[in-house]
């Protein structure tokens, strides 16, 4: 790289350096050209530093959505996952590692679920269930004792409004109603297929 001594090449270049943009073998010739001693490049480096760490301290940080966050763990998984099980069996243990399992869809619009474990012999099927925004789960009679979790987002079940951490143990013949969720949630469920629908 030629040597900058130019105050707007300097500038331009040391604000790319600052922030990253400079890729590769230029970022190295950079690099290389400011140990080398150019004054004029490292005064302007101090003072897109001096910029970005102010920017970094007055901008307050912002968690993503619920939806971002939940894609970019998707993917992660996704990526991670390529080549991999998502079950590993082990000295009598089975791990169901659900960051390498895909969302399936149901007969339900806004309704996805991951089966960790179904038991043939006795219906019963503990899964993780994903409501979207609004969604709304018919009601139903419960055949067996139905466990559930909320592990994010909201949950209305029979009136009463869930969120995450909330639980409800429902006994065989107990109805579920106004099932619904506003802002999507997802949950841990243990419950018969041989439930009811009502509706």
């Amino acid at each position: 790289m030629k040597s900058v001594h130019s105050i707007d090449e300097a500038r331009d270049r040391a604000a790319l350096y600052v922030v990253g943009a400079l890729r590769g073998e230029e970022a190295r010739e950079f690099a290389a050209h400011l140990k080398q001693g150019c004054e004029v490049c490292a005064a302007e480096v101090k003072a897109f530093s001096k910029v970005t760490d102010e920017l970094a301290a007055v901008v307050p940080p912002e968690a993503p959505s619920a939806k971002l966050r939940e894609r970019v763990l998707d993917k992660i998984g996704s990526e991670a996952g390529a080549g991999h099980s998502s079950t590993i069996e082990k000295n009598g243990m089975r791990f169901m590692l659900s960051s390498l399992m895909p969302w399936e869809g149901t007969a339900i619009a806004g309704i996805e679920t991951k089966v960790l474990f179904r038991d043939a012999r006795s219906g019963i099927v503990t899964q993780l269930v994903r409501m979207s925004p609004g969604t709304i789960f018919p009601h139903h009679r419960h055949a067996e004792v139905e466990d559930c979790y909320v592990l994010e987002g909201d949950l209305t079940l029979s009136g009463v409004e869930m969120k995450a951490g909330d639980y409800c143990r429902a006994e065989p013949g107990s109805i579920h109603t106004e099932i619904t969720t506003r802002g999507g949630n997802v949950i841990l469920l243990i419950a018969s297929e041989r439930n009811e629908l009502l509706d």
